[in-house]
Order: structure tokens, then C-alpha cells, then sequence
């Protein structure tokens, strides 16, 4: 990855982050977050939910169609970072 390119990227999520804390503060953000808040869980699809997520965090990639939630997660490659 080049200089120029992590600069987009820091750039991108610093201003994804600015844009997070102003609208967090917002009243009635909060109120939608509260009343959702674990309203979720009761879902069976939760769990994969969460595995995905978590595959997307480790590797950066979406993961391949026939991996499924419960199956290893590889480690980043370098295309990934």
C-alpha cells in the first residue's frame, strides 16, 4: 500500500469517526440505540451475524461463499491491508 493510499483511508475513517461522535450526542440517536439495544439477540441469525463480522475484521475481505460461521479464520494477507 502506498503513502498516498493510506492517507485516503485515514483520511476516509477520520471522517467517518467525526461524523459518529456528532450525530452519537443526538437524543434520539440515543433513544433508537437504547430501545434496539439487545433486541437482536433474540434472533437466531445473531451468531452468524457476528461471524461475519468478525471474519470482515480479522481478514479485511468479505469471506468466500463456502465458508460458514464455526470455520477457521485465516490471518490477513498483505492484499488485505
Amino acid at each position: 500500500m502506498t503513502t498516498e493510499e493510506l492517507t485516503v483511508k485515514v483520511l476516509a475513517l477520520e471522517k467517518a469517526v467525526a461524523e459518529l461522535r456528532n450525530d452519537r450526542g443526538s437524543p434520539a440517536r440515543n433513544a433508537n440505540m437504547m430501545a434496539a439495544r439487545g433486541a437482536v439477540r433474540d434472533f437466531p441469525e445473531f451468531a452468524d451475524v457476528i461471524a461475519f463480522g468478525r471474519y470482515f475484521r480479522v481478514t479485511g475481505q468479505l469471506p468466500p461463499d463456502d465458508w460458514n460461521p464455526g470455520d477457521p479464520i485465516p490471518s490477513p494477507t498483505e492484499e488485505s491491508t
